[in-house]
């Protein structure tokens, strides 16, 4: 993304890696000379849990970015952070915004003396059940500390300190008291909030603090008139516990948020009336039912089992619960660095991208629809604005901003102007988003809540972009910028006009799919502009060039033109693709981010080079995933970059899901093509795939694969080609997978309306039936 800083990030990054660098000599001796080679390197603690779930340590990261996140949706933080972000919480104008910082009163720490020598602590992140832990061992005791953020009383950060007295086979011990000494480190008093003095309020004859404050600035005084108003309560914490050395007892220290004081009070309430240990179940029963829904699951490479499950956890504590104590806010979008982080410009500051459609969506969406909905109405929401930035740039329709926050304008950083003026692309992105959520779902009530204005918007946006050339009689666009953030200012950026061309074939589509209550002007127009979108394609080299004027040898900083193919799934002859995909790698910056090497190995998959494809498999994910607790950086090591990268985790299920899981999403179908393990595996299992209202599990394993049906929708009944005979799913029924596909899952025709044609590239009048 911003590019045009990376120098300074990169010089940034290895200044903080110097500082916590360790030094290995490697003593190398050829023909009589010796050489000492230095190498400096980040050294991260080891995972020592056997369970795909739980990740632990003895030690905590070196480097406090690297520590995991709890949260809800809602409310975020770091563990050990001073740091609380609140979903929907900004300060700063315009290009200054970003997320505003709550002081951690959730943060508690067990004093040193219970974690150092003698004592040996165990952090553990249960990823399954949503909550970090400390567990220390003592002689008379055992402590175990548990943090997160509340999956149902979605307004609180709960602390609990769980003592289990050692019970001792001497007749003359006396029970002592255990004393346990604790500190709350809330951190400096925020920037970007004017919090009032914290005044003391008795409630339930316990001692609880309150503060309420409005952020100091407003995101655009055209879309936000006042300063947005929070109020947080915590529990008052001692400098220790004492515990009769009788029974197993937990202490519950609590914060919750809100921009609703009321209800941040009568949460707090709430909570207090609760026993410890039930109100961590209540927790744990709806991290339980998120994961009931469905999900990956790999066995025979604990590694890669643990990677997907750290992706999931970081995925959902960044997603709204679906049970909340009081209704929750609307939700403002999933940042590439997740709701925990977004205070500073590394963490690119709790804006939403196109990360969110092309990369995080699509895997989503096949998991938790309900999800993937909340995202595109976070688009919605931000429509109008989406119109006012249309009309002033002398454009129609709809053109979302590249970075948005609170009020949906653009908040692109004053750093960076040309990708807030040129990435376009990212309004087509969200239309193809739309695409892949009508193919999954058909949500008729959708549509009718803004799914079609949307959709017709977005292709008003690209019409009005798109200029003819009667020389080549096709439309040009120019001034753009693609994926590539290395060349901004082009026309004709190959991943744009394909994008633009899906999105104004989509919105013909939708046309006569909401014609019955709603009116579209002349649909076909936008078809007629698609089928003539200018294509750069080199016959002689059977490549396609990233944009008109490409130089051949130039390098680039991500996938681009190889998109294409995946996930655009634009037809072309499979020695394109192979064109594509070997040059383009050579060209692509090697300090990239791991999408890159995700979209290639699905290439490398796609035309059958799995040996190819295992190599960047390997390197998709290899040097950006960091220990113990499997948090991504965007750049690889020893770079760091954005942390917790939700945008690169994102590619990396597509890799597994679209990739050796094999499916392919279609406006008219499911398919699964070369379902195969990824590399060390012996089993892989994708869990309650949703489409249409069924619920499906593809599982791959040495000897064979199969798909298992455990419901079906009455309204969309489904018909599978399974390589040799069409079969009607039914529930309970399980297909095996005999060969590489492609197998396909259709339906009856939505509403009888036509497809959309989905090439470009003509100079010739689109065929009409």
């Amino acid at each position: 993304m911003w590019n045009f800083l990376a120098r300074n990030k990169q010089v940034a990054a290895m200044l903080g890696l110097l500082a916590a660098a360790a030094v290995v000599v490697i003593f190398l001796a050829t023909r009589g000379r010796s050489h000492v080679v230095v190498e400096q390197f980040l050294v991260e603690t080891e995972d020592v849990s056997e369970d795909p779930y739980i990740f632990s340590a003895h030690s905590l990261p070196s480097d406090d970015r690297f520590m995991p996140s709890i949260g809800n949706g809602h409310l975020a933080t770091n563990v050990f952070s001073d740091t609380v972000y609140m979903n929907g919480l900004y300060n700063g104008r315009k290009g200054e915004s970003r997320r505003a910082r709550i002081p951690a009163w959730a943060n508690i720490r067990l004093n040193s003396t219970l974690t150092n020598h003698p004592y040996s602590p165990v952090y553990s992140l249960d990823t399954k059940h949503g909550v970090f832990q400390v567990t220390v061992d003592r002689d008379r005791s055992i402590v175990t500390q548990r943090i997160y953020a509340h999956r149902y009383y979605t307004r609180s950060i709960v602390n609990q300190i769980k003592v289990e007295p050692k019970s001792h086979t001497d007749p003359n011990f006396v029970h002592h008291q255990i004393w346990i000494a604790i500190k709350q480190m809330p951190g400096p008093d925020s920037k970007d909030i004017d919090f009032e003095a914290p005044t003391p309020e008795v409630i339930d004859e316990m001692l609880v603090w309150k503060a309420c404050g409005k952020t100091k600035e407003v995101e655009d005084p055209a879309y936000q008139g006042l300063p947005e108003k929070v109020c947080a309560y915590w529990s008052s914490v001692p400098d220790h516990l004492v515990v009769p050395h009788i029974r197993s007892r937990v202490i519950t220290f609590l914060m919750t948020a809100d921009k609703n004081e009321t209800v941040a009070r009568q949460e707090f309430i709430k909570i207090l009336q609760e026993d410890g240990d039930e109100l961590f179940e209540k927790h744990v029963e709806q991290w339980g039912k998120l994961y009931r829904q469905g999900g990956l699951e790999i066995e025979g490479n604990l590694q890669l089992a643990k990677i997907v499950n750290g992706i999931w956890y970081y995925f959902l504590s960044a997603l709204p619960s679906e049970e909340s104590h009081f209704p929750l806010d609307r939700y403002y979008g999933l940042s590439p660095t997740g709701l925990a982080r977004g205070g500073t410009f590394d963490d690119y500051e709790g804006h939403n991208f196109w990360d969110t459609e092309m990369w995080m969506f699509p895997p989503i969406l096949l998991i938790y629809p309900q999800y993937a909905r909340k995202l595109l109405q976070y688009r919605l929401d931000n429509a109008y604005v989406a119109a006012e930035l249309a009309r002033i740039t002398g454009n129609k329709g709809y053109r979302f901003p590249w970075e948005s926050a609170y009020t949906g304008s653009e908040v692109t950083q004053p750093c960076c102007p040309e990708v807030a003026e040129f990435e376009q692309h990212i309004s087509a992105c969200i239309a193809f988003a739309a695409r892949q959520y009508l193919s999954v779902t058909r949500d008729e009530d959708w549509l009718k809540h803004g799914g079609c204005s949307i959709v017709t918007n977005i292709a008003d946006f690209w019409a009005s972009r798109a200029v003819i050339k009667f020389s080549t009689g096709l439309y040009d666009i120019a001034n753009v910028m693609g994926p590539d953030e290395d060349h901004s200012n082009v026309t004709n950026s190959v991943f744009t006009n394909v994008v633009a061309g899906y999105s104004l074939y989509l919105a013909q589509y939708v046309a006569c799919l909401c014609k019955s209550y709603y009116m579209a002007k002349n649909p076909d127009h936008w078809a007629d502009i698609a089928w003539s979108l200018a294509l750069p394609y080199d016959k002689t080299l059977d490549y396609h060039p990233q944009f008109e004027g490409y130089k051949r040898g130039e390098a680039i900083k991500q996938a681009d033109a190889v998109l294409l193919g995946f996930p655009l799934q634009y037809p072309m002859n499979i020695s394109t693709r192979i064109n594509d995909l070997t040059y383009y790698e050579s060209v692509t910056r090697g300090n990239g981010p791991a999408m890159t090497w995700s979209m290639h190995t699905i290439g490398q998959l796609q035309i059958q080079d799995n040996l190819r494809a295992a190599t960047l498999f390997n390197r998709s994910y290899e040097g950006y995933v960091r220990e113990p607790f499997k948090v991504w950086s965007e750049q690889r090591r020893p770079k760091v970059g954005a942390v917790n990268f939700h945008t690169g985790m994102g590619g990396f299920l597509q890799t597994l899901m679209f990739g050796y899981g094999g499916i392919r999403i279609h406006l008219d179908r499911l398919e699964i093509t070369q379902p195969q393990l990824p590399p060390e595996a012996t089993k892989f299992r994708i869990k309650d795939i949703k489409y249409l209202g069924a619920k499906l599990t593809l599982d791959i394993r040495i000897s064979q694969t199969t798909l298992t049906v455990a419901s079906v929708d009455d309204n969309w009944p489904l018909m599978m080609n399974n390589g040799k005979y069409n079969v009607t799913l039914v529930p309970g029924m399980i297909v095996t997978l005999k060969g590489t596909g492609p197998f396909t899952i259709r339906t009856i025709p939505w509403k009888h309306c036509k497809l959309p044609l989905d090439t470009i590239g003509n100079n010739y009048l689109r065929p009409i039936d």
